[in-house]
């Protein structure tokens, strides 16, 4: 299947929209349960004019604001949104009974107090922006009485709001939490209809509110986690990355009016039916699935994992229209910066050795070793790298010891004394550290143990300049 520049243009941006969150998944995955109470809450509100307030708390990346932007635009496509209060009173004399509501966002990042997030509220409920009300009233301390009477003398009958806290612990760090509680109290006594959802990472978000502001919140909690399993990681990192139909439907901004419904050609649909089945398979290659499971390992954040694909993605073309496994590896060498990994791009080549031998003892259960047992496993490589290459290459000898020379790298099996200096260098700069604190005695018998990893020990021999290619076999090698 042949992809047109336009084909790829249009996956690109659907792609990359999920990735960067611009726009939101097709489905939710391990969220069906706090996704209905969330909807159902704000769903009251806008068709009974019953007051609520809630809060979602969870670790970052677990799904709080996809969540409720899922809400949202199931909201919007079954009831209408408007931006503003003139808006909202022009369309309830056109369209009569249709229910209408609004939307109003905080940020506690960015509305650092009571007095700026008051002013963003006025904004957004007049779209000009201006810090009135009905014309009246300027200052911030007639603002707040302003405001508050206009939801207090409202009715179930009137539009409803839906307040969007995001980061709700920092607003509870305001002097006196003014804004919260008078929030809570509307949405707690008045007649109006409002909705306010707190969004927070702090799991004790309420035991930072005052007395006086806890007693108007309703206490509804909702909870959300990382993935329980990996199966859930692969999944929600499958659906971010898949292409569906409505990726390439026409938009106004490109299509004439009669144009926007037009179905999608045959070519477009075999592209994107290869296109999921490359994705099917590029999870199915053990190395990148490794490379997955490393992520899901270390921080369960599917955000970790979209940081990785933008480059992949990003590179797609005419000639190279499809996902490959390489393309991640290199992407997670230039992401996924590791301090060890750094500071070992400039080692030795024999460091270099001492440091895949020590891999390859570990790898057989060997935790704890010395000097002696790490020079005879280099010792046998290069045995085996001279007997190899005496057909190929010219050996010599020099006062390091024996030396083959291949390529365009020179590898020498050094003596006993130069590499026990190479050891000592990887013990000073603390990659090696004695597996007892009394421990006495010869150096070349006091049990060490490595502080990298094996996985950390290959990126190593992958980002070294000067690495020859028998050395490299020598690394990827079965233990």
């Amino acid at each position: 299947m042949t992809a047109t520049e336009d084909m790829l243009t249009r996956a690109k941006e659907a792609i990359l929209g999920r990735l960067s969150e611009r726009s939101i998944p097709t489905s939710l995955v391990g969220l069906q349960e706090e996704y209905g109470k969330v909807v159902g809450l704000m769903r009251r509100t806008i068709t009974m004019g019953e007051s609520n307030s809630c809060l979602i708390l969870g670790p970052r990346g677990t799904g709080k604001t996809m969540l409720v932007r899922h809400a949202l635009k199931e909201l919007q496509s079954e009831f209408s949104l408007s931006h503003s209060i003139a808006d909202l009173d022009s369309k309830m004399e056109v369209e009569g009974d249709k229910k209408e509501f609004m939307i109003i966002r905080l940020n506690g990042l960015v509305q650092t107090d009571d007095r700026m997030a008051l002013k963003e509220i006025m904004r957004q409920l007049s779209r000009e922006g201006e810090a009135e009300m009905d014309g009246t009233n300027t200052t911030f301390s007639d603002s707040l009485p302003s405001l508050l009477t206009f939801l207090k003398a409202g009715t179930r009958a009137q539009y409803p709001i839906i307040f969007i806290l995001d980061e709700f612990d920092l607003f509870a760090q305001h002097t006196k939490q003014s804004l919260l509680y008078n929030l809570f109290d509307v949405a707690q006594s008045a007649e109006w209809p409002i909705a306010v959802v707190g969004l927070s990472c702090r799991m004790d978000a309420l035991e930072l509110l005052e007395k006086r502001v806890k007693s108007r919140f309703s206490h509804r909690q909702y909870y959300t986690f990382p993935m329980s399993t990996f199966k859930e990681y692969v999944e929600i990192c499958q659906n971010a990355i898949r292409l569906s139909p409505s990726d390439f439907n026409a938009t106004p901004s490109t299509m004439d009016n009669d144009d926007l419904n037009m179905e999608i050609d045959n070519d477009t649909r075999n592209f994107i039916t290869e296109f999921n089945r490359r994705v099917e398979a590029l999870f199915e290659d053990e190395g990148f699935s490794d490379v997955v499971q490393q992520l899901y390992d270390f921080m369960k954040d599917v955000r970790g994992l979209y940081r990785l694909c933008f480059q992949p993605v990003s590179a797609l073309s005419v000639s190279h229209p499809y996902l490959q496994p390489s393309q991640f590896y290199d992407s997670r060498l230039q992401q996924c910066v590791d301090n060890k990994t750094e500071l070992l791009k400039g080692v030795s080549l024999l460091e270099l050795c001492l440091l895949i031998a020590i891999k390859h003892l570990v790898g057989r259960e060997i935790i704890t070793f010395n000097f002696e047992m790490v020079y005879d496993e280099y010792k046998e490589f290069m045995d085996m790298a001279i007997a190899r290459g005496t057909s190929s290459s010219s050996i010599g000898i020099s006062s390091g010891g024996a030396m083959l020379s291949s390529e365009s790298t020179t590898l020498r099996l050094y003596k006993k004394a130069v590499a026990l200096k190479a050891f000592e260098h990887l013990v000073n700069s603390e990659l090696l550290r004695p597996a007892d604190s009394g421990g006495k005695g010869p150096k070349e018998y006091r049990m060490m143990r490595v502080m990298l990893d094996t996985s950390q020990i290959s990126d190593v021999v992958k980002k070294h300049r000067d690495c020859p290619h028998l050395v490299a076999i020598w690394a990827s090698r079965a233990y």
